[in-house]
């Protein structure tokens, strides 16, 4: 069974490499639809080889370890994608050596409004028409548990 764990970890690594490749960034908010196409058909392929392999509480331990191993893929591509600290860890990684005057033409303050006016235009939060930035009025209860949580943090 920890062989079928760790190659289902594996495949579920490598139908989500291709399906970055295959839908970029592209959100079904607040998820990527990369991750969620991975997560299910792997999930429908281990369920298929499981089902002729092991019994039901092997298949549903190994059901719930998938949805917590695809929750960690999540928060940890969401860091990645949205913090500035680990964009540069990863470019010193890839680079060894960076000027700052470079890093400065590199992320400018347009860029980084650039970047996050276009996740929240993935997210379907916001429209931009000819520069013009509009709210779309969606009744999000989550956005209104935020909202209330950094207003009372504010004041504070």
């Amino acid at each position: 069974m920890l062989l079928f764990f760790f190659i289902n970890v594996i495949s579920f690594l490598f139908i989500l490499k291709i399906s970055y490749f295959a839908f970029k960034q592209k959100m079904y908010f607040p998820f990527r639809i990369a991750e969620i196409i991975a997560f299910t058909i792997n999930n429908i392929f281990s369920i298929i080889i499981m089902f002729y392999l092991f019994d039901i509480k092997v298949i549903l331990t190994v059901l719930l370890l998938n949805s917590l191993i695809f929750w960690v893929i999540y928060h940890i591509s969401n860091m990645i994608q949205t913090s500035p600290r680990t964009k540069i860890l990863l470019d010193f990684y890839t680079h060894k050596i960076i000027k700052k005057k470079d890093y400065l033409n590199i992320y400018t303050i347009e860029k980084i409004l650039d970047l996050r006016l276009k996740r929240f235009v993935s997210s379907k939060q916001i429209e931009i028409n000819n520069d013009i930035i509009k709210h779309k009025n969606i009744k999000s209860m989550l956005l209104n548990i935020v909202y209330y949580i950094f207003k009372s943090l504010k004041s504070l």
